[in-house]
């Protein structure tokens, strides 16, 4: 595993099964606190016994690194009709992923090809279906290429093609895709519709069949405290605190999922800890009038889950960098906001917001300037 900034990459080094493992936890933890409705949705994850069944059903070898996601999530029952899966697929339960390999390998046979090899197959015994439009509607969907670890698509029409180069890399995509949504590779963008996670572009409208909108996601989430990832938590961090943080990140054994658990949660409380004391001292040093003149409320739903000092939409990103009247104070803006992950926008701009009005008037700007150099001094 290597760390630039702020992202981990993973290196091909590392087992599939275990990349899968760590995806499918960031994936979770997302749908946990951001979308409730598609994470009730999925499966328990299926036993050892009930995977070797599949296999002996099937007559071939599940890749470890699908056996990984099955143990986690044996599939979902979906909202609404839609699936949670990149690419608004449906990660389809056991059984139906019988069903499927079966249906294909019928049809294949029915071509009168057999099961050979060559270009012309529509399906391979070794293809094993992990997704579909949901269960109802498996006529196209998402295949693991047993033999090659790749991820392919079959469609209605008879279509194979290779869509990502291995379950790992798709569920990767899937969980940055979540993480930092304004970032989102390709057409598909996270979004929300009843409260549940439904891919789409930008361009979608009203969702007719369903009487509801869907909403792009931008990362205006509930949680007000940092995501739990390792790059969110360091940057949450008081700065003499992530040397610290680094060693103990990079001696973990990744391979180890109880390890990095508990890891994430003991740095995650104290991020959780750095950022209230921050809050609490900027609030005291400019004598308790944050955000008094606040402007626009945010839907209840989201001001509910906020403190009060931050229960309202930020104005822009253009508004602030105006209103900020010192390049020493703007560059420590831009800083802050770059190395902000989506989920923390809100309350990041209100902050900001607050700061560049307060220091119109000299007391404030004294006060701002005490608390941002003794609390946030840059690297």
């Amino acid at each position: 595993m290597r760390h630039h900034g702020t992202v981990v990459i993973m290196t091909t080094d590392t087992p599939a099964d275990v990349r899968v493992t760590q995806a499918w936890s960031r994936i979770t933890e997302w749908l946990a606190d951001y979308a409730p409705p598609s994470y009730a949705a999925l499966r328990p994850g299926a036993s050892d016994h009930e995977i070797a069944s599949l296999e002996a059903t099937l007559g071939v070898c599940v890749p470890e690194e699908l056996a990984a996601l099955w143990r986690l999530s044996a599939g979902e029952d979906g909202v609404d009709g839609s699936g949670l899966m990149l690419g608004d697929w449906t990660l389809l339960p056991l059984d139906v992923v019988i069903r499927v390999h079966q249906e294909q390998m019928d049809f294949q046979k029915g071509l009168g090809e057999g099961e050979d090899e060559d270009a012309s197959a529509v399906w391979r015994p070794s293809w094993i279906p992990f997704c579909a439009l949901n269960t109802d509607d498996t006529a196209s969907g998402l295949y693991l290429d047993g033999t090659t670890g790749c991820v392919g698509r079959w469609t209605r029409y008879g279509e194979r093609e290779q869509e990502y180069a291995s379950l790992p890399a798709y569920l990767e995509l899937m969980a940055v895709s979540l993480e930092a949504p304004l970032a989102a590779a390709g057409p598909e963008h996270p979004g929300m519709r009843g409260g549940a996670l439904v891919w789409g572009s930008r361009s979608d409208g009203p969702g007719e069949e369903r009487g509801q909108r869907w909403t792009h996601h931008l990362g205006q989430a509930p949680p007000r405290h940092p995501a739990k990832t390792l790059g969110a938590i360091r940057e949450a961090l008081p700065v003499d605190e992530r040397a610290e943080f680094d060693v103990q990140r990079d001696a973990l054994d990744l391979a180890d999922p109880d390890s990095v658990r508990a890891f994430r949660d003991r740095w995650w409380e104290r991020a959780v800890r750095a950022q209230e004391e921050l809050e609490r001292e900027v609030a005291a040093a400019l004598g308790g009038n944050i955000l008094a003149q606040p402007g626009h409320t945010l839907a209840p739903q989201y001001a509910a889950t906020l403190p009060p000092a931050i229960r309202h939409v930020p104005p822009s990103l253009d508004d602030i960098q105006a209103a900020l009247r010192h390049e020493s104070i703007r560059a420590r803006f831009n800083q802050d906001f770059l190395a902000a992950v989506p989920p923390h926008y809100p309350a990041l701009l209100l902050r900001w917001w607050d700061i560049a009005r307060l220091m119109a008037d000299p007391r404030g700007e004294r006060a701002v300037r005490a608390v941002i150099k003794g609390r946030r001094t840059s690297e």
